[in-house]
């Protein structure tokens, strides 16, 4: 079905969500956020494509089961070598450290490696660490699961493809591979070498050059940098592989297909493109796409399904909202709370000093003028040494090739003053030379003169 042929498809639509109570419900949770809302009726309008980025309408268009060999192209392009999809995991939540975590695709290759397939919508506080976590919690599913402590369907089968013994040992755990496609990137993921690169591929390397494949591996694609510096060519027909695309030390050159680097041009391109037209456009250049857009297309003759598929969007972008928040929260909280402590140690130092100031200055009480108020003290002792600039004067004569001019004999400059600077290491509030020991007396004058002598 064509977007085209569908102008009254709105009314139609409308008519069906307004006929169901809980197309209704749905509906109105959606109007919550405006955003939303708009992308969804500028679906139906025709205007819009659906947001693949987003977990429940990328789990359609790429369904492990009617879609297998999509979403097996797509792990192959973002791998760089030829994997096939066998199964998905069930999408369970898992602890790791007591801390849960929901992983958005998990699916297992038919050499026995595991891949999680991460959409980020939301550029997250310590991206790193999050990152670590799901790769982490990737080895331990397949520890446990060759050790027999989880089961995953027989059939197809984990212990059969990965010809798991008896007695399991190391040996049998396969490659993990922990796959972000980040929507908005974080600061952290924009290059040093260059600004425009988008995909990143990172492996553990020793500094002694020793080669041990350790399990994990990690890919981080920016998809925003991707559609600022390079899908615009690409919707221009400019398929060819550059740098950008396509690093040699990344992949064994073996194991990558000229298919595998169109193809990832091809699957971003699609990430990215937000109306029909532009898929239009991007089938042009990649034909096989035509599947997806009929894909696509069958949606619009199920309006509530994809209000269901909106709504359960915006839930999880919700969910993962406030839990972004909350963290936010609690380092602000750890934050003042180091603060305050800082603050309280520095009080704690003050008040220190400032029991060492009062040990020093004599106790004051009065006993008329027998009392300690009037007794001589050390503390009240300041040095009178000074250095003063007593006077000074600056002239200065005119030549007489300028006086002869003005028919004068003589013109002379000057200015003088007297108390102009003084130095005292410890009489900071009175003259040292007024002979008062209590600053009560009036302090020298500083004088300045200007004046002109002329002679005629």
């Amino acid at each position: 079905m064509e977007f085209s042929e569908k102008k009254d498809y709105y009314d139609a639509a409308m008519r069906q969500i307004k006929g169901d109570s809980w197309s209704l419900s749905a509906y109105g949770y959606l109007k919550s956020n405006e955003e939303w809302i708009g992308r969804y009726e500028d679906f139906l309008k025709g205007s819009k494509s659906l947001p693949l980025l987003y977990d429940p309408f990328f789990k359609k268009i790429f369904n492990p089961v009617e879609r297998r060999n999509r979403l097996s192209e797509l792990v192959s392009c973002l791998l760089g070598q030829k994997v096939t999809v066998l199964e998905v995991f069930p999408n369970e939540d898992s602890q790791f450290l007591g801390v849960m975590i929901i992983m958005d695709m998990v699916v297992m290759m038919s050499d026995g490696s595991i891949a999680n397939i991460e959409i980020q919508k939301i550029s997250y506080d310590f991206q790193a660490e999050r990152i670590s976590c799901y790769s982490a919690d990737l080895v331990l599913r397949q520890y446990k699961m060759i050790t027999g402590n989880r089961e995953i369907g027989d059939a197809g089968g984990l212990r059969g493809s990965m010809n798991v013994t008896s007695k399991p040992s190391y040996k049998d755990m396969r490659p993990v591979h922990t796959i972000i496609l980040f929507e908005n990137s974080s600061s952290s993921l924009i290059s040093e070498v260059d600004e425009a690169l988008y995909f990143h591929v990172g492996k553990t390397k020793f500094n002694t050059g020793i080669k041990i494949n350790l399990l994990q591996d990690y890919v981080l694609v920016s998809l925003d940098t991707f559609k600022k510096y390079r899908y615009s060519d690409i919707r221009k027909g400019r398929t060819e592989v550059t740098e950008y695309d396509y690093d040699r030390t990344q992949y064994s050159e073996k194991q990558v297909t000229e298919k595998m680097k169109l193809d990832r041009l091809k699957f971003l391109s699609l990430f990215v493109a937000e109306t029909p037209e532009e898929i239009e456009q991007l089938i042009e250049i990649f034909p096989d796409l035509e599947s997806v857009r009929l894909d696509i297309n069958e949606y619009l003759e199920r309006p509530k399904e994809v209000l269901s598929m909106f709504s359960e969007a915006l839930r999880i972008l919700d969910r993962n909202t406030a839990e972004l928040m909350v963290d936010r929260m609690k380092d602000e909280i750890d934050e003042l709370k180091v603060q305050a402590e800082e603050n309280r140690a520095r009080l704690e130092e003050k008040d220190s000093q400032l029991e060492e100031k009062d040990a020093e200055i004599p106790l004051l009480y009065d006993e008329g003028w027998h009392g300690s108020n009037y007794k001589n003290s050390t503390w009240w002792q300041r040095s009178g040494a000074f250095l003063r600039l007593k006077t000074a004067e600056l002239g200065y004569t005119l030549p007489k090739s300028v006086t002869q001019k003005l028919r004068l004999k003589t013109v002379r400059f000057f200015v003088s003053g007297t108390n102009l600077l003084t130095f005292a290491k410890d009489v900071k509030l009175w003259d040292p030379e007024i002979n008062s020991t209590d600053g009560r007396g009036y302090p020298l004058m500083r004088t300045a003169n200007f004046g002109v002598n002329i002679n005629f």
